[in-house]
């Protein structure tokens, strides 16, 4: 029976990271129709990477579901553990597609400010393209793991209850359990709200000291000029922000609890709990997919992927030789958009929802 549950938290996490693959990769057709969405502009490529993340939530959920219904009949909330155990185990791997990454995207920004050869920055996109659904594949195994993790955890919070002559089960038909429920299915919510604006107020910062540094020195404007822009002032305001932001939501996080087992009781905390492991799973996994596709999306259409397209609506984007240059055209211009959307959802939201979690 341990086998069996460890087995079923290894090919579970398997599993999970194929379907992500699918939503995530220009390889396959969803991220293909996000990008030829991009052709009636930002608006609809919002709509189609918005339904994207939402429908690649469904079949992951339906395997978590097996998984601990599978364990939980084996070994009781004990094989809930080892399936989170066994999702675990290829952590090693995980951490090395999670670096893959970035190391591509830096790889591709050197290469541009370096203005080295199109066809540099044009193997870079491709890694970088690979990098974004490696993340994604690496976070839904994240994502799946925290929630059998969460669920152990909230598992042994209601045995230490049980044992010291608390409450023995939890009872959504008691009303401060659903209430607590409801407060604990709103607080991912409410945590990814604080989440994205820290990035949106980070990003409004950094874009209007870019524009001042240009305001004061137009020589930055020339290419090849000796005169440099002030990093350090840029690098700062990221940094200052990525510290002094996470306050209030690792707040929330560690409060929410404390307050309603103080203020309602043990009952309202069990709810809280529930709450935010289901309605935390669903959202963690939309957003991680949506940015994920959305960038793709943005490659896609970059590598050439729609140049015929782009050639028959926009012909003024094509040169005397033949050639499409994609990123001059709306469609492109789109596919920015929708990608400026996903970062935050993809690389602050997604992946920080798995703390919440636990």
């Amino acid at each position: 029976g341990a086998f069996a549950c460890v087995a079923f938290g290894l090919w579970g996490g398997c599993a999970i990271g194929f379907i992500t693959e699918y939503y995530t990769s220009f390889s396959y057709r969803p991220v293909v129709e996000v990008s030829e969405s991009c052709r009636t502009g930002a608006a609809t490529n919002i709509i189609f990477g918005l339904a994207l993340g939402y429908k690649s939530v469904v079949l992951p959920v339906f395997i978590l579901a097996g998984i601990i219904f599978g364990s939980h009949r084996l070994a009781g909330m004990y094989g809930i553990s080892l399936a989170a155990l066994g999702m675990l185990a290829t952590l090693a791997t995980c951490l090395t597609i999670d670096v893959y990454g970035p190391v591509c995207d830096n790889a591709g920004g050197i290469a541009e400010m370096c203005e080295l050869h199109p066809s540099v920055r044009e193997k870079t996109d491709a890694l970088d393209a690979a990098g974004n659904t490696t993340a994604a594949i690496g976070k839904g195994f994240a994502i799946g793991s925290a929630c059998l993790v969460g669920l152990a955890l909230f598992g042994a919070f209601v045995t230490r209850l049980s044992a010291e002559g608390g409450i023995t089960t939890v009872d959504l038909l008691d009303p401060i359990t659903f209430a607590g429920l409801l407060v604990g299915a709103m607080l991912p919510y409410w945590f990814s709200a604080m989440t994205m604006k820290s990035v949106g107020m980070a990003a409004n910062a950094m874009v209007l000291e870019i524009k001042r540094q240009f305001d004061a020195n137009p020589n930055l404007l020339i290419p090849n000029h000796p005169d440099r822009p002030d990093y350090d002032r840029c690098i700062k305001i990221s940094t200052d922000a990525s510290l002094r932001e996470m306050i209030a939501p690792g707040a929330l996080v560690m409060f929410a609890p404390i307050v309603a087992g103080v203020v309602f009781g043990t009952k309202s905390v069990t709810g809280l709990l529930a709450g935010g492991i289901a309605s935390g799973v669903q959202m963690a996994v939309s957003a991680s997919n949506t940015g994920g596709a959305w960038d793709n999306a943005k490659k896609y259409i970059g590598k050439g992927g729609l140049n015929d397209l782009i050639a028959r609506v926009e012909p003024d984007v094509v040169n005397e030789l033949g050639d499409v240059k994609q990123k001059k055209s709306q469609i492109y211009k789109a596919a920015v958009t929708g990608d400026t959307v996903g970062d935050p959802l993809k690389d602050t939201s997604g992946p920080a929802l798995n703390i919440l979690m636990k």
